[in-house]
């Protein structure tokens, strides 16, 4: 707008305002979130243990589990592999029994049986991996994802409810602390345990949306079929176990799940999407 200065326009150009928007806090959100869920990932992972030394569980967290391979296969069942899936020229065959431990739920014995080939250029393999029984004699029938699928939710909403805890009413979990971070309502109060809790079943909602495609994919079956001579034959003619629609879909969600954590970090409107729904914010503090 131009004005009159002792009776002459005014012609200088305004400079245009800018609303300053809050600090985006990214690596300090980041580390505190890291730090947090590896304390609260710990103390739920100790608990379960106690718990299965009392009562028997059947807990499964993907990704804290152990395997170590290299027990054997029987004769027996050697021989009937070779049967099934004869190695062609130039082709190199691997047998093992691989064990599977994790807390809170018993061990898991797998076959694992494939063939290698080796040019001067690559190598390829292809892979069947089965569960045994106790005798390691094939048990395909066994297979289910039920008990991963549910101790998914459980264990997201353990970390949720957590996280909720030790941020609602004031508090602040021990990565908050050590960054000196707080959550707080938009108009500056302390949000209670329960718009947390919505906060965080939000902020983890990715993780939870990767549990609900392998349940949905668990109604479908493992294998084509339960015959172990034929899943051999299919593995010796090139058949993949690895469903290409569930690949895509997994791709599709890492993807969605990038946009939830990421892009309001990087489009800042000083909120990320779940703060924004809970009208909670992340202030230095």
């Amino acid at each position: 707008m131009r004005g009159y200065i002792g009776g002459h326009m005014d012609t200088t150009p305004q400079i245009p305002q800018y609303a300053t928007l809050p600090s985006r806090h990214f690596w300090r959100r980041a580390v505190a979130c890291i730090v947090d869920i590896i304390i609260f990932q710990a103390v739920i992972l100790i608990a379960v243990y106690c718990i299965s030394t009392v009562i028997p569980l059947d807990f499964r967290f993907a990704g804290w589990s152990y395997t170590q391979c290299g027990v054997e296969v029987s004769d027996q069942l050697a021989k009937r592999i070779d049967a099934g899936w004869p190695l062609k020229p130039g082709e190199v065959r691997i047998n093992q029994i691989c064990e599977v431990s994790q807390i809170g739920s018993e061990k898991q014995r797998y076959l694992q049986t494939g063939v290698s080939h080796q040019t001067d250029n690559w190598t390829s393999a292809r892979w069947l991996t089965i569960p045994v029984d106790a005798d390691g004699n094939p048990a395909i029938g066994t297979v289910s994802v039920y008990p991963i699928v549910i101790s998914g939710i459980v264990n997201i909403a353990l970390l949720a409810l957590a996280f909720a805890y030790f941020s609602a009413n004031g508090r602040r979990t021990i990565g908050k602390k050590l960054l000196g971070l707080r959550v707080q309502s938009v108009d500056g109060k302390n949000p209670g345990l329960g718009n947390e809790f919505r906060r965080e079943i939000l902020k983890f909602s990715p993780y939870l949306l990767f549990i609900a495609a392998d349940f949905a994919f668990s109604l479908f079956p493992v294998f084509p079929t339960e015959d172990f001579d034929a899943l051999l034959r299919m593995s010796r003619d090139g058949y993949t176990l690895l469903d290409s629609g569930a690949a895509l879909f997994d791709i599709v969600l890492g993807i969605a799940a990038l946009i939830w954590w990421f892009l309001p970090l990087i489009f800042w409107r000083g909120q990320t999407f779940y703060d924004r729904i809970c009208a909670c914010k992340v202030v230095k503090s």
